[in-house]
């Protein structure tokens, strides 16, 4: 029963991650798309005599989704900053709860968050707010992508609760931190290795989980 239960929730985490890295891609791809934009104004500014009056109302609205739009896909590659000199010190047993707590903790800050942006979207929608600008953008579009970005790594937090909490109880705590612990030195060589088009001696390709 058990087991089942670690392979809908490892299902359910997988899925959601699958949606954070389109979201990601996304993302990156809207950085660009301003990062153009901005190169356009600005030589049309200087060669051609206008502006499109946009471009800093809509790169606030780029950073904002790109941000948001990045959390689900960074958490389930393990890229988050972590400090975690002191939880590599315990024994096993008790660094597995502490990692569990750890994502709890995260798991409340982003509730919280999403809990505001969606209430913001709220507002925006009754008064039917716009962006003091040029394009008059409706307020509820960009908090809206905002939002949303700010629920699916919430959801993927709460699917990898569960799954982690699943495994630890059933002795299978190492599967759990393999999920959670910090993105080892064989891990990052790895990724630069695969971004230049090197290959990837064996060595660095297995995660390795930390005394």
């Amino acid at each position: 029963m058990l087991d089942t239960l670690i392979g809908v929730a490892g299902a359910s985490r997988r899925g959601v991650a699958r949606l954070g890295t389109l979201m990601g891609y996304a993302a990156g791809w809207g950085f660009i798309a301003i990062a153009a934009l901005i190169t356009f104004d600005v030589l049309a500014r200087r060669f051609l005599g206008f502006s499109t009056q946009a471009t800093t109302e809509l790169s606030g609205y780029a950073l904002a989704f790109g941000i948001a739009w990045g959390l689900a896909h960074a958490l389930s590659m393990r890229a988050h900053v972590r400090i975690d000199v002191v939880v590599n010190l315990f024994p096993d047993r008790i660094r597995y709860w502490l990692h569990l707590a750890s994502l709890a903790f995260l798991a409340v800050l982003a509730g919280y968050l999403f809990y505001g942006a969606w209430t913001l979207v709220e507002e925006s929608l009754l008064f039917g707010a716009t962006d003091i600008s040029v394009i008059r953008t409706p307020l509820a579009i960009p908090q809206g992508l905002w939002a949303f970005g700010l629920g699916v790594v919430f959801v993927l937090i709460l699917a990898m609760l569960v799954e982690c909490f699943l495994l630890i109880i059933a002795g299978r705590g190492a599967e759990a931190e393999s999920l959670l612990h910090s993105r080892t030195y064989q891990e990052e060589v790895a990724e630069a290795l695969e971004a230049v088009g090197e290959p990837v001696p064996p060595t660095t390709t297995s995660p390795e989980v930390k005394p």
